[in-house]
């Protein structure tokens, strides 16, 4: 009978999956997102990969490894399909299947599960959007899934490597996972030589094969160093906000301390072996979450099935263990499965209430964030020129004006160099020397936020004629430039 289908068990998993898809339907925001989006759009029509920065005139020429090129397509052939509004359904989808799999891995399903991966949850919610990083973060929790629980699928990620590499530029991850648990299996081996030699020997193979399949890839060896020059960019780690350590004064931080803290705390009461991968997961993980902020959701899906394991022998035989298994044991009468019938649906309604929401205010949502209006009025004046803009507007204006024009700068900070990124800076903050930087770059037009420095600046400056104001931006044209006409 369906109506005896849904027991407390599967009432409470269908809740918590559901939470995660609402919560995982959020506006779209990232600044990075529209210049993916031109990308994909470049890379469909054209029929191939562009090699050179084709969307600004201060670094036209330039090398660029677009190493997102295959999730860039994909995303563009989708917004052809189902719109931005598609787009962040279809993010949502596959960040709730990225927490199933991690699900998968937990001990104790479903109460104690439940309530690690919420907190696993909550702890990687700061980074969630319609972001290739989130490619990233499914195709992690697929390879842990695949080693913990998978042996007879391992001969998969290979080629899941070939297909990573040509996803996003964090398929370094699939290769780190893997060595980590290689070098995790042979400390194990050292005190039971007699066990696993096979399965290590099989790992490593699989190692190689993978790094092996990162070469295809349309880049071909230069795709080996990319993940290093960005890490190693010293303007990326000094300016670029989700390359900071996690603020744990800020509330969006507190998951993430719980979530050590308690994974710390269960590993020292915990009766269960302490594997070595597990401490080398939480270790190198841990160390790369308190790094940069970026790193914090691989963190919580590494965390997640190794602090359920723990906190599993702890919870084994516990009152509250008992409490619930007793329960369990007791059969149902039909008013209690009417009861969780009728929860689901409240709990459908009120999510779908939020889903659609979020869908409606995502319009809403980029007009506080990037130059909406200001951009109209550049294409209603037909104002043309060398433009200066902000950093984080520089993907918005590369989709609403490429190719008729180029930005100064976007979010491919990786193109720029750390040199340039301290000019755009030194001339945003209205620095010693910022005329002549626009002088060199032959600026004729500024679109920047109404309250920066460089507004200020412009505002007194009788060679600079204001054009247009809002809440959120100013453009500003050269006095006497033929370039930019009104």
């Amino acid at each position: 009978m369906i109506l005896r289908s849904l027991d407390t068990k599967r009432l409470l998993v269908i809740i918590l999956f559901i939470s995660i898809f609402v919560m995982a339907t959020q506006g779209i925001g990232d600044p990075d997102f529209f210049w993916h989006l031109r990308t994909g759009q470049i890379v469909w029509e054209r029929r191939g990969i562009p090699r050179e920065d084709p969307f600004s005139y201060t670094a036209r020429g330039q090398a660029w490894v677009a190493h997102e090129w295959l999730t860039e397509t994909i995303l563009f052939a989708l917004y052809s399909l189902i719109g931005q509004r598609g787009l962040i359904l279809a993010f949502a989808f596959l960040i709730t299947c990225t927490f199933i799999l991690v699900y998968l891995q937990c001990e104790g399903r479903p109460w104690l599960a439940a309530f690690v991966l919420l907190l696993a949850t909550l702890t990687s919610a700061i980074s969630w959007g319609v972001r290739p990083q989130m490619v990233s973060l499914f195709l992690s929790a697929l390879f842990l899934y695949i080693l913990a629980r998978k042996e007879s699928r391992l001969w998969l990620l290979p080629p899941l490597m070939a297909l990573w590499v040509n996803l996003h530029g964090g398929y370094l991850l699939g290769l780190a996972l893997l060595l980590l648990y290689i070098i995790g299996e042979g400390v194990s081996l050292l005190k039971a030589p007699q066990e696993g030699y096979h399965r290590l020997k099989k790992l490593s193979s699989l190692f190689l094969l993978s790094g092996a399949f990162t070469l295809i890839n349309p880049h071909g060896w230069r795709i080996l160093s990319y993940p290093f020059a960005t890490l190693g960019s010293q303007a990326m780690q000094a300016y670029i906000i989700e390359w900071f350590s996690p603020d744990f004064h800020q509330a969006q931080f507190q998951p993430l301390a719980v979530l050590i803290l308690l994974t710390w705390l269960a590993l020292f009461f915990s009766r269960a072996p302490r594997h070595p991968k597990d401490m080398l997961f939480l270790l190198a993980f841990g160390y790369a979450a308190l790094r940069s902020a970026r790193n914090v959701p691989l963190f919580a899906v590494v965390a997640a099935p190794i602090l359920s394991t723990h906190l599993a022998s702890l919870w084994e035989g516990s009152w509250l263990q008992k409490r619930l298994t007793q329960r369990e044991q007791t059969r149902p009468n039909l008013r209690w499965y009417t009861l969780n019938w009728f929860l689901l649906l409240l709990i459908l309604s009120a999510g779908s209430s939020k889903i659609a929401l979020a869908l409606r205010e995502n319009e809403s949502l980029q007009r506080q964030i990037f130059p909406v209006a200001a951009v109209d009025y550049l294409e209603e004046e037909e104002l043309r020129g060398n433009i200066y803009n902000l950093y984080q507007w520089g993907g918005y204006l590369i989709w609403r004006l490429y190719p008729e024009e180029q930005v100064f700068i976007d979010g491919r900070a990786d193109v720029y160099g750390d040199q340039f990124i301290e000019e755009y800076l030194e001339v945003y903050r209205a620095r010693r020397g910022w005329r002549d930087i626009l002088e060199r770059y032959k600026v004729d037009l500024v679109i920047i936020e109404r309250d920066s420095a460089l507004a200020t600046i412009l505002r007194e400056d009788t060679n600079w004629q204001k054009k247009y104001e809002d809440e959120l931006a100013v453009i500003f044209v050269k006095v006497g430039d033929a370039a930019a006409k009104a």
